[in-house]
């Protein structure tokens, strides 16, 4: 068996030739003589991006649990209280549930996004890294398989429902509960305060649609402006430099 030639010296970053990568890897390296440091960088680097999206996929999913278990306490808590005759210390209770599960839907859905966008800038650059694996050995690219691919492919709401793609991720959900939750929170205070069920009812509907609207505003902004952050880091250019370029596609999100 044949040894690979390696550089005498792994302590002095080796010089860019032409065809290397960014990052300044040389063609040395392309060829498939990689140092042993190389290596033990990138899958310490490969292997700290995959713990870090574990522990957002956990805290994700964590979270979402912690909502889901107060509402269904406060749920119960309100079948217990429910009464036949309407008094104004059963709908400030009732309030008083509702209103407290909005809050903690709202932090939950806040966190949740952030969690997911964190999880997909950590997946970009693990793909990244098996970018780079593929050119420094060569023998390996074609097991590694297609470092890129149209985002479209997989979108599962297409394409004139692509605003509600967003509603698919654990954030997404949180905010269509927490949307539901503060209708009956508006319907359940407009109740008390006199008005007929009616208009109670339609109170709610109303309160609760806007409230996922917004929700679904918000959540595509975010992912948005994620997007054109990494664009810009990419580009080694300001998020408004590029701004232009993605105009269409922003346009067509919000």
């Amino acid at each position: 068996m044949t040894s690979r030639a390696f550089p005498a010296s792994t302590n002095a970053a080796p010089e860019a030739g032409p065809g290397s990568l960014p990052g300044s890897l040389p063609t040395a390296a392309i060829r498939g003589d990689v140092p042993a440091a190389w290596m033990t960088w990138l899958t310490t680097e490969h292997y700290n991006l995959q713990t870090q999206r574990a522990a957002t996929i956990g805290e994700a999913n964590g979270r979402a649990s912690i909502f889901l278990g107060a509402l269904s306490a406060g749920l119960i808590a309100l079948g217990f209280a429910a009464t036949g005759d309407r008094t104004a210390g059963t709908t400030t209770f009732e309030v008083l549930v509702l209103s407290s599960l909005v809050a903690l839907g709202t932090i939950t859905f806040l966190r949740c996004l952030q969690i997911a966008i964190d999880d997909w800038d950590f997946g970009d650059r693990i793909r990244h890294l098996r970018a780079i694996y593929a050119d420094l050995l060569p023998d390996l690219a074609d097991r590694l398989g297609s470092m890129t691919s149209d985002e479209q492919a997989v979108v599962m709401l297409r394409p004139l429902l692509n605003r509600l793609q967003s509603l698919l991720t654990v954030a997404g959900s949180m905010c269509v509960i927490t949307a539901i939750v503060f209708g009956g929170d508006a319907g359940v205070l407009s109740y008390g305060l006199g008005l007929s069920l009616a208009w109670s009812i339609t109170i709610g509907a109303v309160a609760g649609a806007s409230f996922a609207a917004l929700g679904v505003r918000f959540q595509t902004a975010r992912w948005v402006g994620a997007d054109l952050a990494r664009r810009a880091s990419a580009a080694n250019a300001e998020p408004d430099q590029v701004l232009d370029a993605c105009a269409p596609r922003q346009a067509g999100l919000l």
